[in-house]
């Protein structure tokens, strides 16, 4: 009896030491700094071992942007808004300096600006909000924070920040408790 408690004691171990060795590959492979687009799922003869964050661009309904703003001109005052941005995009994101062009690309309204003037596509938003927000993008990056789905040793999915958050008012309502639910009655 001993014996079987010492090789099972053995065989927990070497689990134990697997699962870790895992968990540390997920967030070496959660840690890459610009994942890739959306790609194929894996596969049992190979799987891929790669981040790959959830487009969002093609589910914006008002995408591309220049369809409206192509005749525009660019007005990069803070102002509220008398047109179609009105009642879907309150602005309600940093301080009253904050404004439209500091995400949005005032060259190229269909891009996104980062800090440094780069631009990126609206499925890259995480690295706008990262460009503010690095404690977040680092946390989102190591599966922290955000949503990540598909399998430890292949392909993971990542939702961008916008997936979870409005980008014009990111904190999330607050939410009040239901009653705790009642026990059920019971059969006559």
């Amino acid at each position: 009896m001993m014996a079987h408690v010492s090789c099972s004691g053995q065989h927990f171990a070497r689990t134990a030491v697997a699962i870790i060795a895992a968990w540390l590959s997920c967030l070496a492979c959660g840690n890459r700094d610009v994942p890739r687009e959306y790609g194929p799922a894996p596969t049992a003869a190979g799987a891929l071992d790669e981040l790959v964050v959830a487009p969002r661009q093609d589910l914006l309904p008002t995408f591309p942007c220049m369809n409206c703003h192509e005749k525009m001109p660019r007005n990069p005052q803070r102002r509220v808004f008398t047109q179609f941005h009105t009642a879907r995009n309150q602005f309600k994101h940093g301080d009253s300096e904050r404004w439209c062009y500091q995400c949005h690309s005032i060259a190229d309204i269909n891009k996104l600006v980062l800090a440094n003037g780069s631009l990126v596509t609206f499925d890259q938003g995480y690295l706008v909000c990262g460009g503010c927000h690095g404690d977040k993008l680092r946390d989102w990056k190591l599966s922290v924070h955000g949503g990540t789905t598909g399998f430890w040793n292949g392909q993971k999915v990542r939702k961008s920040c916008p997936a979870c958050h409005n980008p014009h008012g990111p904190r999330f309502p607050l939410l009040h408790p239901e009653a705790a639910p009642l026990p059920p009655k019971a059969a006559d």
